[in-house]
């Protein structure tokens, strides 16, 4: 009785051991992966240019939203393109949330205060607000992003619910920014739908 009672409890915590063992490679695994449409977007918060604080889940949360991620001073130029478009088309627009993400923890620490600085000299005000700065998990969101080039931006439109609806690696370009505006739209229309029923 006393074996059985003994093979019993071994049993158990093997397979206590073995369910946590699967649970972390899983969790190790969506840490790795990257983010696919449908996907919700992981939070991230960091400061403003401004030096609050700011959550993006807090600026998009229940909107349709476009998330502008830089990961470089070129990216960084690439970002503005699109935060200029979007700015002058749905700034005003209380539907539609607009927030860039920049990414700083490869930068040297002793220039970070300068970076952002010159970030927060060369932002229009309406943009130090909705911007986080961030200087950690650079190469998780590299990993979740898929980034293969961080010369540009990386864009994503989100829909109310915080899925990803659309995503952009490519430069800034008319094409680019026509498409992302067409997908904006068919969220509001189909967000319109669900209200209007």
């Amino acid at each position: 009785m006393k074996k059985y009672v003994n093979l019993t409890r071994l049993a158990l915590l093997l397979l206590a051991l073995g369910s946590f063992m699967m649970l972390r490679a899983a969790r190790a695994q969506s840490a790795r992966s990257a983010l696919s449409l449908g996907d919700i977007l992981p939070d991230v918060s960091g400061q403003t240019p401004s030096g609050g604080s700011l959550r993006l889940s807090d600026v998009v949360a229940g909107k349709t939203s476009v998330v502008v991620f830089s990961f470089s001073k070129t990216a960084g130029k690439d970002a503005r393109l699109w935060n200029v478009h979007l700015d002058k088309d749905y700034g005003s627009n209380r539907l539609v949330a607009g927030s860039t993400v920049i990414m700083l923890e490869a930068a040297p620490r002793l220039l970070r205060g300068i970076i952002v600085s010159a970030l927060k000299s060369n932002m229009p005000p309406s943009m130090r607000d909705r911007t986080i700065v961030s200087y950690q998990n650079e190469e998780l969101w590299k990993r979740r992003l898929a980034v293969a080039d961080d010369s540009h931006a990386y864009v994503l439109l989100l829909g109310p619910d915080g899925h990803m609806r659309w995503r952009n690696s490519a430069a800034f370009s008319d094409a680019e920014y026509t498409e992302l505006k067409n997908k904006v739209q068919e969220e509001l229309q189909f967000a319109n739908q669900l209200t209007s029923q």
